[in-house]
């Protein structure tokens, strides 16, 4: 699991850094093009690359670390198609993408590395410290795209053919949605899809022997494209939990989770969050939305529930993208997204007015 990090130039992030550990769930706030997802990105390369290169170095040997978190980073950035170089910040000045990480329960304890935005296809500047090499420790990325309904596709061109807007992420959401379901299901993930279930009144299943998903309500099943769009997204979620993907010590990251959901899907998936950040689950999502964000508060002060980071990204008046930090049990904090709803509250009084 990430516990801290400082980034440099990465994007258009000119620096980031976390004083206080990540707790069990954070949420990322701020307007379109605040680089959001190019943090949470950052994030899911440097958790991914520890994770593929203990399961590398377990069964092969002569792997370089620095050699697998280049390729993640380029496959998450671009599929390749871009130099590390592409992925520096720039802003007429030659500069250095510089990230170090501290990691708890994970192959790495830390890793520091730096590269210019010349540099093509390797880190030569790297160094991590190795904590205990398994196979077993994993990461999960879902991005905002609904990835089911092409499951078949991407499965069978994807990987060998460059498609925009399909990088790493997709692709490696693709391999694990693949994967077969386990036998049992760990006690505390029954109680969880049970919530899932009862969000739609049914679930979506793999068809056995199949690379098609179906929606199952009752005696009912119905194809995808007679299936809403949020019962597909949050499928994904109960697909990996059946998979076993998702357990105590995964770290899973949603990008805008809420997309295409009710208020009360919004908010019952929130509470699916919570179980299983109250479950070990380390959890990092972005959202735009006030019911997501409320939600979250009104959860994180239940009692023995998974601590809330808030990290609230804005741009200032220079350009350079800032970061705060709260603990959202304690004060929601000053955000676009109240500010909005605020704002159009007055307006609304305003206009009554008049």
């Amino acid at each position: 699991m990430i516990r801290k990090v400082h980034l440099q130039n990465v994007a258009g992030i000119a620096e980031f850094a976390n004083q206080e550990s990540f707790p069990g769930v954070t949420v990322i706030l701020g307007k379109n093009d605040v680089c959001k997802t190019s943090l949470l990105k950052m994030l899911y390369v440097l958790e991914k690359s520890s994770e593929l290169y203990s399961r590398k170095a377990v069964h092969e040997s002569g792997i370089s670390a620095s050699g697998v978190t280049a390729e993640k980073m380029r496959g998450v950035y671009g599929r390749n198609k871009v130099d590390l170089g592409d992925i520096v910040r720039k802003n007429g000045s030659i500069k250095r993408l510089y990230a170090h990480a501290e990691f708890e329960d994970s192959p790495w304890e830390s890793v520091d590395f730096s590269f210019g935005s010349d540099s093509k296809g390797q880190i030569k500047d790297f160094h991590c410290n190795l904590a205990d090499l398994n196979d077993a420790h994993n990461v999960i990325f879902i991005p905002s795209k609904e990835v089911i309904t092409a499951f078949a596709a991407i499965k069978a061109v994807v990987r060998q053919y460059f498609f925009p807007g399909y990088d790493d992420t997709t692709l490696d959401l693709i391999d694990m949605l693949d994967m077969p379901e386990v036998n049992e299901t760990r006690i505390e993930n029954r109680e969880i899809l049970e919530t899932i279930a009862s969000m739609f009144s049914g679930e979506l299943k793999r068809v056995q022997n199949s690379d098609n998903f179906v929606f199952k309500k009752g005696n009912s099943e119905f194809s995808l494209q007679m299936t809403a769009e949020g019962v597909k997204h949050i499928g994904v979620i109960a697909n990996l939990i059946r998979n076993g993907l998702i357990h105590k010590g995964t770290v899973l990251m949603l990008d805008e989770p809420e997309d295409n959901l009710h208020p009360f899907a919004i908010r019952q998936l929130v509470k699916v969050l919570m179980a299983l950040g109250k479950a070990g689950v380390q959890i990092f999502m972005t959202t735009h939305n006030y019911f997501a964000i409320k939600q979250l508060q009104i959860e994180s002060r239940k009692e023995g529930a998974a601590g809330v980071m808030c990290c609230s990204m804005t741009r200032g008046d220079d350009g350079n993208i800032r970061s705060s930090f709260s603990d959202l049990k304690d004060v929601m904090p000053e955000n676009d997204i109240v500010s909005e709803s605020l704002a159009m509250y007055d307006e609304e009084i305003e206009s009554q007015m008049e």
